[in-house]
């Protein structure tokens, strides 16, 4: 099987190989909650060891160990990478999708092939079987902070040409700025952002997808990026609005 260079490299270089014990847990005042899929005997093994605050339900630190395929090793690699300082909750947004994006050395060119989902599969059960037992550790609803940044900048900017585009073409050069500027970063965390239409020409209709269906920081400080980022770039009256 042909890997991609990115893949090769977690393949080759784990950070997060191993597991915890109930002893290092209680050393650092966290629960250790484990989860597993498939059999040696199968050919494929997984284990996914999460350290958890129990005070907000954080991921602290994660491990994992492998018996089978190289590849499955490279995702468990990069699930516990993405685990570490979310919690238990949002730890339930970790997809196939997601994993084989950290790995793509081109973006439009999947990492793993269909014969690997599977393999995927039985890892994001592992790390399920894991989160259900924190399910009695309240998770708070507060801000969440965006993927996205909008330190833009305060100089005001009007795009070249556009008090004379018809509305087609204002959606177009909005479409653009949300592919180049702002979708990559959101895609990072599972989610998606679509331009749905452009109202009276100032008021931008989005509609969310993904993992920004429930994230609480879609309508606040994700929400405020998008439109920091859309003013700098276009228009500093454009207001953004999630359908």
């Amino acid at each position: 099987m042909n890997y991609t260079k990115k893949l090769i490299n977690k393949i080759e270089n784990p950070q997060r190989l191993g597991f915890f014990t109930e002893e290092e847990a209680l050393m650092k005042h966290m629960r250790l909650v484990t989860g597993k899929q498939g059999q040696i005997s199968e050919g494929n093994k997984i284990a996914i060891y999460l350290l958890i605050d129990e005070h907000d339900g954080v991921i602290t630190d994660a491990k994992f160990q492998v018996f089978g395929e190289p590849a499955l090793m490279g995702a468990a690699e990069v699930a516990c990478e993405w685990l570490l300082q979310r919690n238990y909750v949002q730890a339930r947004d970790l997809s196939v999708e997601l994993i084989d994006k950290q790995v793509r050395d081109k973006q439009d060119i999947s990492t793993f092939p269909d014969s690997c989902i599977s393999l995927l599969n039985s890892l994001l059960c592992a790390v399920n079987e894991a989160v259900l037992q924190c399910r009695d550790i309240p998770i708070e609803a507060i801000y969440e902070p965006s993927p996205i940044s909008s330190d833009v900048g305060t100089e005001v900017i009007i795009y070249p040409g556009w008090e004379t585009f018809n509305t087609q073409q204002r959606i177009a050069l909005i479409e653009e700025v949300i592919a180049e500027e702002i979708r990559p970063y959101i895609e990072l965390d599972a989610g998606g952002v679509q331009v749905v239409d452009l109202v009276d020409g100032k008021e931008v209709i989005i509609v969310y997808e993904g993992a920004c269906t429930s994230c609480h920081s879609a309508t606040g400080s994700t929400l405020n990026a998008i439109q920091q980022i859309l003013r700098s770039k276009i228009h500093p009256d454009l207001v953004v609005v999630p359908e």
